[in-house]
């Protein structure tokens, strides 16, 4: 594991506080004390982040860290931040989540309901987004998130990356909710179809939830 990953989910940084931008920004999206601690997100050292990452980053203020469980037990080597504040991009865009180059696409499982969603029969939704993943995995509902539209793929493929095998799949109903833009974005749209249909061909049965417009961060 990245040796600064390691660190900061040892308990030499067991660090219950969160930045108050940081957890206000958790708070926003409905997550709760016990989830935030039992997911061991926490804020970074602001020297850690380009260590991280593997690259500089000037213009950011904090950032924090949202660990992806392995389902087998500990942590994935997987590192993702969110940065506070968010850059731009060449096209104008908002960038809020960053990780480190190359190193492609992981599942994030919601520690609370990963039993279920592993090996249940109930449907297992499968979320557009870190922290939504959570925060229907508090609801009680089978989640697991997955980070951008096409974060369920490598590039240049089309078939559902290494992660879903921890998923049983085969006949199972999936509640596929992407972004609150998926009518206004054809990007999310396009995307949507094929996740969709690569989950079909694993004999998921698979229907789309499609949230308010507003919810897409």
């Amino acid at each position: 594991m990245n040796a600064h990953l390691d660190f900061l989910l040892s308990p030499i940084y067991d660090r219950d506080a969160l930045a108050p931008e940081h957890l206000a920004d958790l708070g926003k999206s409905g997550l709760t004390h016990a989830t935030i601690q039992r997911q061991k997100i926490r804020s970074i050292p602001p020297n850690m982040i380009p260590q991280l990452l593997g690259f500089d980053l000037p213009a950011t203020r904090s950032a924090y860290l949202l660990p992806f469980p392995d389902p087998r037990g500990g942590w994935m080597d997987h590192v993702r931040l969110k940065i506070f504040p968010a850059l731009e991009d060449r096209n104008g865009h908002a960038v809020r989540y960053l990780q480190p180059k190359g190193s492609g696409v992981r599942l994030f499982f919601p520690l609370s309901t990963l039993t279920e969603a592993m090996h249940g029969p109930a449907a297992v939704w499968l979320v557009e987004g870190e922290k939504k993943s959570l925060a229907v995995a508090q609801l009680g509902l089978p989640a697991v998130g997955f980070a951008g539209i096409e974060g369920w793929h490598r590039k240049g493929e089309r078939a559902l990356i290494e992660d879903f095998a921890f998923l049983n799949l085969a006949g199972r109903l999936v509640e596929l909710v992407p972004d609150g833009d998926l009518h206004t974005n054809p990007d999310v749209a396009r995307g949507t179809r094929r996740f969709a249909d690569a989950l079909m061909e694993r004999g998921a049965q698979v229907r789309i939830v499609v949230l308010p417009a507003e919810i897409t961060a």
